[in-house]
């Protein structure tokens, strides 16, 4: 990368600085702060239903969950849900929603890849989603680690309330906002990649498009149930050259796209690891944003 491009990196173990202020601004104005804060109450109401279907949280949660989620200068719609509205949005008015990588209870491992987000945010004019996934349901040795449901047996139990999660915040957004989002695009990091391009070749989550970074998944039986999706929402796929899994796995996503003839671009970057740079986010967007969805099935 040879620091001619911010990059968000995972590295197991790796801790961000506290940062100094622990106050979240509100913006735009009154009335945004109090359909925030309204939605804040119902989002909590929704948590505490959903945490009755996850496993049941090891003991030092206690001091885990004391911990903040959202990075300083965020707004924290609720306990799990943070937000960028910059200071200037563009036109179309659009909402990225944001699926973190994994994350290690006791960490703030999130906080690098929200910074990059509002980076974006403010960069491109969006409004930035950024929820916090579930714990109870993580690959193999990250079961009580925050992740996605990318097993059929979590997204069973998780996605009803995650997708509802989501679109609360999206409308308390748009309503303080006094504007309607035009475009809806769902990104995803990592463990967030692979569930992203779950729920794009599932068709479970209408948007208008997908940004997929080092991960993703073209497993057959998803490649299956996206030969019948109807609405093709356009597909970004990005990975660096020196991540060899990514690699791997963004490599057959893309081609198992391109065998269905769902729109998509797939593209490596030489001399980068396991990386969502703000290249790739540009790139993205602008793929996203020239590309129509197409008609499948």
């Amino acid at each position: 990368m040879g620091g001619m491009d911010h990059a968000l990196t995972v590295a197991r173990g790796l801790r961000q600085p506290r940062a100094r202020s622990r106050l979240v601004h509100c913006q735009v104005r009154v009335g945004f702060c109090l359909a925030l804060g309204l939605w804040g109450v119902a989002a909590s109401r929704l948590a505490h239903a959903d945490d009755a279907t996850s496993a049941d949280p090891p003991a030092d949660s206690v001091e885990e969950d004391a911990s903040r989620w959202c990075a300083d200068g965020l707004l924290a719609l609720s306990e799990g849900v943070c937000a960028v509205v910059p200071p200037k949005l563009h036109e179309p008015l659009t909402v990225v929603i944001f699926l973190h990588g994994v994350v290690k209870p006791g960490t703030d491992w999130q906080w690098a890849q929200q910074l990059a987000v509002a980076r974006a945010a403010r960069a491109h004019g969006f409004v930035g989603v950024m929820p916090r996934g579930r714990r109870g349901y993580g690959p193999r040795g990250m079961e009580q680690w925050w992740t996605w449901p990318t097993s059929v047996k979590g997204q069973r139990a998780l996605e009803a309330d995650l997708c509802t999660e989501w679109t609360m915040a999206e409308r308390a957004l748009s309503g303080a906002l006094g504007a309607s989002f035009e475009r809806r695009y769902v990104f995803g990091f990592s463990n967030g990649a692979y569930y992203a391009s779950s729920l794009a070749l599932r068709g479970r989550l209408d948007a208008d498009g997908f940004g997929i970074f080092a991960g993703g998944s073209g497993a057959d039986y998803l490649v299956a149930r996206a030969r019948e999706v109807k609405r093709r929402a356009p597909i970004y796929v990005g990975y660096g050259d020196r991540d060899a899994v990514a690699r791997r796995d963004a490599q057959k996503l893309g081609a198992a796209l391109k065998s269905i003839g769902w729109p998509s671009r797939v593209v490596g970057r030489p001399r980068v690891g396991h990386a969502m740079t703000d290249s790739m986010v540009a790139e993205a967007l602008d793929f996203l944003a020239a590309t129509v969805p197409h008609e499948g099935g």
